[in-house]
């Protein structure tokens, strides 16, 4: 047996900086080490910052799904100071994180996923690309790469919406704690409902297809890149006076059973992650010459196991889906949360009342420790903070892309993306970084979010 190994560095068309190293068995990948690069700091720039700041500081996280860490920054300030959400207001928000949601799913089918399986024009930024397992005829291709110019459009309409509604974007000013900054007025709920219009007709019309065609010509790939298949969902898109009322709801499910998940359960483990434990409040700081360790992402478990988040789990868990745990099967589901987002932002926005801003913030604060949990583009999101007079002690913040990127915990099992890795078979060295790129990607990766 020849044994080697291949450095897949940097791994492109996704949020931050990833480099994976693979162990072959010949022309099988026997071990997978995903390496992200970076490290940020956001829970150390969090300390000693008025509670409110939340809200603002963690969406610069990152420039792509900011909108869902100001969510949920703010979800956990009403908790801390015990908001009543309008109804009003909750539609406003839950507009406004699907309208991220949107650009997000959009620009990650076209923008990322589309180059590993479509001939694009030989332009920039497609040179030189590896054409050898491109299967589509000339028409489906000039189609399809067609598309991806109209996908710019359609994001950035995506954009506008939440805009509208949030002052700007990405990093928006108005979904804070107790509602919404900004009022609904008749025409900006307009704007938005034509905007919305040519965004469901995209998807209708060009995205739905373009998955189908992609899945079909690609059938393989329902067999690559599989999971355990133990998902888990925080819930999304909250409505209720506390947040407590998810519309798509949440769940851990294994083995055919769906529990609810337990806060209590979820630990971060760091035995392969660049991090050492400290004597005050156990608190994980950096150690980037650590032996053994390879990652800046912790290894996120729940029970004791690692667990895959995102629209697949999302899909499954509320019965939208019932498929396998592939790559194909990610980029599918994918896909058909995008349309189901339209339709839902619709109808939101016709229920939306025109008026002044729906925000009601109280000033007393009825506790100095909690933790909000929403699902995020990616999947599973917590922020949880520790305060001393309005001012931060500790925050914690764990991503989506830390629970699916998770390096190897302290018994040495994977997590979902390096167990996706482990067992492919590489059957030409012409494609050694086509195919991991494929089943990587398919998590629409967002490491500047996982190294926060």
């Amino acid at each position: 047996m020849s044994q080697h190994k291949l450095l897949f560095s940097p791994v492109t068309r996704l949020s931050g900086l990833l480099s994976v190293e693979l162990t072959m068995d010949n022309t099988y990948i026997s071990e997978a080490d995903a390496c992200c690069t970076m490290f940020r700091g956001y829970e150390y720039i969090m300390r000693n910052r008025h509670i409110t700041d939340a809200v603002y500081l963690t969406q610069r996280i990152c420039g792509i799904c900011s909108t869902v860490h100001g969510a949920v920054a703010s979800y956990l300030l009403d908790k801390i100071y015990d908001n009543d959400i309008e109804e009003n207001a909750q539609y406003l928000r839950n507009i406004m994180l699907a309208a991220d949601f949107l650009q997000n799913h959009i620009r990650h089918f076209y923008f990322f996923e589309l180059p590993d399986y479509v001939i694009m024009p030989e332009q920039p930024p497609f040179l030189q690309q590896n054409c050898l397992d491109c299967r589509l005829d000339e028409e489906q291709n000039h189609r399809l790469a067609g598309n991806y110019i109209r996908a710019v459009k359609v994001t950035e309409q995506s954009h506008q919406i939440l805009a509208l509604f949030g002052g700007k974007a990405p990093h928006q000013h108005s979904f804070v704690h107790g509602g919404v900054a900004v009022a609904p007025t008749a025409d900006k709920i307009t704007q938005a409902l034509a905007l919305l219009r040519d965004i469901r007709d995209f998807a209708q019309r060009c995205l739905m297809p373009d998955t189908e065609l992609i899945a079909s010509c690609y059938d393989d790939y329902f067999h690559i890149g599989k999971t355990a298949g133990r998902f888990l969902s925080f819930g999304l898109f909250r409505f209720g006076e506390k947040n407590d009322n998810p519309l798509w709801k949440s769940g851990v499910l294994e083995d055919n059973q769906l529990t609810q998940p337990r806060l209590d359960l979820i630990q971060e483990d760091i035995s392969h992650a660049w991090f050492q434990r400290t004597k005050w409040m156990n608190e994980a700081e950096p150690a980037p010459y650590k032996h053994g360790a390879y990652t800046w992402t912790k290894a996120v478990l729940y029970q004791g196991k690692h667990s895959e988040g995102g629209p697949l789990a999302r899909m499954v868990i509320n019965g939208y889906y019932t498929g396998g745990t592939s790559t194909m099967d990610r980029i599918v589901a994918r896909s058909i949360e995008t349309l189901m987002l339209t339709e839902l932002m619709e109808e939101w926005l016709k229920k939306l009342q025109p008026g002044t801003p729906p925000i009601m913030q109280k000033k007393q604060i009825v506790t100095s420790q909690t933790i909000a949990v929403t699902d995020a583009m990616r999947g599973p999101l917590l922020h949880s903070a520790l305060i001393q007079d309005e001012e931060v002690a500790r925050y914690d913040i764990i991503t989506p892309t830390g629970w699916n990127f998770s390096p190897k915990d302290d018994s040495g099992n994977r997590g979902p993306v390096e167990m996706a890795l482990v067992g492919t078979h590489m059957y030409s060295p012409d494609l050694r970084y086509v195919i991991p790129g494929r089943i990587i990607r398919s998590f629409d990766p967002c490491i500047s979010c996982a190294t926060h």
